[in-house]
């Protein structure tokens, strides 16, 4: 082999070699970055196809929690959703046997719903006070247990103190505003 073919096997070779480099640059490495993408959107879309199918097969069950829901609503009269919060609160502290001190305030949200939010003093022992959180969370009337702080009241920690402050939802399923 003459040194003449050697030097163009070589350029040929380095020919080669740049346009393999260049097709991976140009062609191939595009186009397996995008198939990895195109398989992550794919991923996403199957997961979303499956909760949504998830949904779908809830859908009976949704709506009759929903229904529940809405049945379990506060009145729209202020007077008459007071009365039931205030009944409800008092048919916890009945069952648990807690004594108790109460303030109120209504709160309104968005144009779908309002909150009656109340802040709770209440007294007993740990069984008493675990079975009145027990009532209201688990109490049909839509109320949210939003935060609570219990302290000993002796040294044996027999009577404790319960500061409470809980929300009662009322929701206006016309979309009007009410007070």
């Amino acid at each position: 082999m003459t040194e003449s073919q050697r030097m163009t096997y070589l350029k040929i070779a380095a020919g080669v070699c740049a346009g393999f480099w260049l097709l991976d640059w140009a062609v191939i490495s595009p186009v397996m970055s995008s198939w990895t993408s195109q398989s992550a959107r794919i991923d996403a879309l199957r997961q979303k196809v499956e909760r949504g199918q998830q949904l779908i097969d809830r859908e009976d069950a949704i709506r009759r929690k929903w229904a529940q829901m809405t049945q379990a609503n506060l009145p729209t009269e202020v007077s008459a959703a007071e009365s039931a919060a205030f009944q409800a609160i008092s048919r916890w502290s009945r069952v648990s046997g807690i004594s108790w001190s109460l303030t109120t305030r209504w709160q309104d949200q968005d144009p779908g719903y309002q909150t009656f939010e109340c802040r709770a003093t209440a007294t007993g022992s740990q069984a008493a006070l675990s079975r009145f959180i027990f009532e209201l969370e688990t109490d049909p009337i839509p109320v949210s247990l939003d935060q609570y702080e219990i302290t000993t009241r002796d040294e044996h920690g027999s009577q404790l103190t319960m500061t409470a402050q809980f929300s009662f939802l009322r929701m206006n399923l016309s979309g009007e505003r009410t007070q």
